[in-house]
């Protein structure tokens, strides 16, 4: 049996999977590094999470973007839970140094800064542990008996641009304000997107991936998806759920009003209802269609048959 806990870290993703037959663990993304206390939510940081569900270690950690609502509770995860392996699309070099806040108004790219400096952070603190850390390949692999992944890399130039830019601010060289900016605002669509297989279910967990960017893939359909970039304007496209045809869609999201940025947006959660059987979020508003509702967890349960129930805690 395969348990996939979608946990309510408010405005981030935290994904547990659980296969209880061979005790696997696995981790995608662990929220933001604090979660404030909100009347009428029951979010919560991504730690407290895995301490109330027992979890004691983690043979897989993916982290799929560098937006602190992604990585900013690793640091946590990583000072009290084993974390065997790291999987992300960029690490940074053993080396990296400080990076000094840019002298620069672009939110951004202040914001880029900040996460490359905690993400040198993790990804040392997890280089201490013992934790194997490596990038993404394209290669599927089996990490089970019956659980396989593939990881979705972002187009090769994409993935060489990010990277060559990332090591060029850890060495400390100057770089144009236009550049930085560019390579900030590309950071959600180089998010890595994961396609798993159990029990001949598939399962597709998509990061932050804006939906136009890989609409045109050669996406097989699945059986589960997690929306991408909390059910915002640019997480769906028609075309792409044509393609994908899930039977359930998670979204991440929180019951706080966000006008600049709707999540969901009303018109993608329509879109979903109108062709997704099952249409669950970690926690939301109200909407005409769609209640009001906030729970710890979205649990979804796939047995050895491929039988797959689903439950709000």
């Amino acid at each position: 049996m395969l348990k996939l806990d979608f946990l309510n870290v408010g405005d981030g993703d935290a994904i547990l999977l659980r296969e209880e037959s061979s005790d696997y663990v696995m981790l995608v993304d662990t929220g933001r590094p604090h979660i404030e206390f909100t009347k009428g939510s029951k979010r919560r940081a991504c730690i407290n999470h895995l301490m109330e569900e027992g979890v004691d270690h983690i043979d897989l950690m993916v982290l799929t973007h560098l937006h602190f609502d992604h990585i900013g509770g690793a640091l946590s995860v990583l000072r009290h839970i084993p974390v065997k392996r790291l999987m992300a699309v960029y690490l940074p070099p053993e080396d990296a140094r400080w990076i000094p806040a840019p002298n620069s108004e672009e939110k951004t790219i202040v914001g880029m800064i900040d996460a490359l400096n905690l993400y040198a952070d993790i990804v040392a603190a997890a280089r201490a542990a013992g934790t194997r850390c490596e990038c993404a390949t394209k290669e599927e692999e089996q990490l089970t008996r019956r659980l396989s992944l593939r990881a979705v890399l972002p187009d090769d130039a994409l993935v060489l641009r990010q990277r060559e830019h990332f090591d060029a601010i850890y060495r400390g060289e100057a770089i144009p304000e236009d550049t930085l900016y560019a390579i900030s605002k590309e950071r959600n669509i180089s998010s890595l997107r994961l396609r798993m297989s159990y029990a001949n279910r598939q399962i597709v967990l998509t990061g932050d991936s804006y939906a136009a960017y890989w609409e045109n893939d050669p996406e097989e359909p699945c059986d589960i998806l997690k929306v991408p970039h909390h059910g915002d304007d640019k997480s769906m496209t028609q075309a792409l759920l044509n393609r994908l045809q899930p039977e359930y869609a998670v979204i991440s999201c929180e019951n706080a009003e966000s006008p600049k940025k709707p999540r969901p947006a009303p018109e993608v959660l329509s879109m979903l209802l109108d062709q997704v059987p099952h249409v669950l979020c970690t926690e939301n508003r109200l909407f005409e269609r769609y209640p009001a509702t906030t729970q710890t967890m979205i649990r979804i349960v796939i047995d050895h048959n491929g039988t797959i129930e689903h439950s709000r805690m």
